[in-house]
């Protein structure tokens, strides 16, 4: 198994899905420690940016791992015209739909935090992980495999959304998505905190 994935098994949960994705490989480069510098560079212009920025990579194996991250996610996105066509292809169309945002972070498993991006439309919020991660279950019973990690939710399954924070590192900042029937998400490692619960908070007043 790769050194940076996470290995997840993934429970029964009628929210997350998962799809197959081929291992995932490894690369780093000057260029990404050129992104770093520059990254470190422009986060001196806002505080909280700065800080969100630090937590966010400290949150994920490493710079050059989540720098990597963002590039792939970034030609990805070009690639297939713009975020609405990735968020319409990763989860499939619904009538009347609009995506409103997306936002870069984490989604904490209990075997830690697995990078992606958390979609938010005017009728769900849709979590991918941008890698691949490493279950501990196979079709049939099998080995496990790689898969592209999701969470889909309706807006109207979602019966709240709390901001939290780490009592000890108050600047680690969580927003806890709870749904009618009992599921919790913790998403965290946010770059634009205040931005994603902003607008998750909408999709909670737009079904009301």
């Amino acid at each position: 198994m790769n050194n940076n994935s996470t290995a997840i098994t993934v429970p029964t949960n009628p929210y997350l899905h998962a799809t197959p994705a081929p291992p995932p490989t490894s690369n780093s480069s000057d260029a990404l420690n050129n992104l770093g510098r520059r990254f470190e560079t422009a986060a001196k212009r806002a505080e909280n940016l700065a800080e969100n920025l630090y937590n966010h990579i400290r949150t994920g194996p490493g710079l050059i791992d989540v720098a990597m991250t963002r590039l792939d996610q970034a030609a990805r996105v070009i690639a297939d015209g713009g975020w609405n066509n990735v968020f319409k292809k990763e989860f499939g169309e619904i009538h009347g739909e609009k995506l409103k945002k997306a936002f870069v972070c984490y989604l904490s498993t209990t075997t830690g935090p697995v990078l992606g991006t958390l979609y938010i439309s005017n009728k769900r919020i849709g979590f991918r992980s941008d890698n691949p991660v490493w279950t501990g279950y196979g079709q049939q019973g099998g080995e496990g495999r790689w898969v592209y990690y999701k969470v889909i939710l309706m807006a109207d399954q979602i019966m709240a959304v709390n901001p939290s924070s780490n009592p000890v590192r108050p600047g680690e900042k969580y927003i806890v998505v709870l749904t009618k029937d009992g599921h919790e998400f913790w998403f965290m490692g946010f770059i634009f905190y205040e931005k994603a619960l902003k607008n998750l908070n909408k999709v909670m007043l737009h079904c009301k």
